[in-house]
């Protein structure tokens, strides 16, 4: 695991996230069960226009929370990664799948805080294999700065809330692009 990017605590790239044997484990069942899930749009709490709504992500289970078990080791491991200290948080995951055309327009994942406690969201990319034609990439910018993560397998992206970021449309018919979508609260 290592630290690739780091902008004033607001947004951490971490690659290598998972052991490769765990990594690899994930990445298989998530494939090969991918077409058993019932994706559904994305539920986004931000405007978007009307003619992007039917481009949004996929989600699985964003609502529901279900506690698959690949999700137990990713927990333990985010929560005990070195880059973000993370031991007094709750995590909710979901599945997130953009097929082509679809992205995420441009957000900042701030909450109420009398409502929620959310303070980080992260996102695993789970494909091995992604091209920078493809798109797909998360882009971001603050006062200070801007640019983008692209894509690659096994990496993780933490974003602070407040940080605006987006997802471009992946742009590759064949390929899918995916990842584990984290909502990380503050716990009491």
């Amino acid at each position: 695991m290592n630290l690739n990017f780091n902008i004033r605590d607001d947004l951490f790239w971490i690659n290598n996230f998972l052991p490769t044997n765990i990594y690899k484990n994930m990445y298989i069942e998530f494939i090969k069960n991918r077409k058993k899930l019932n994706f559904k749009k994305s539920i986004v709490s931000w405007p978007t226009f009307k003619e992007e709504v039917d481009d949004l992500s996929e989600s699985y289970d964003q609502n529901n929370y279900l506690n698959l078990d690949f999700y137990k080791e990713y927990h333990l491991l985010l929560r005990h990664q070195r880059f973000v200290n993370f031991l007094n948080y709750d995590f909710k995951s979901h599945l997130r799948l953009y097929k082509y055309g679809q992205h995420l327009t441009w957000h900042d994942d701030h909450s109420d805080e009398k409502t929620y406690k959310r303070k980080y969201a992260a996102t695993f990319y789970f494909n091995k294999t992604w091209r920078e034609s493809w798109g797909g990439e998360l882009m971001f910018k603050s006062n200070n700065e801007s640019g983008f993560i692209p894509i690659v397998g096994n990496s993780l992206v933490i974003v602070k809330t407040g940080m605006r970021h987006k997802v471009n449309s992946n742009l590759k018919k064949t390929h899918p692009r995916l990842s584990i979508q984290t909502w990380i609260d503050y716990s009491n």
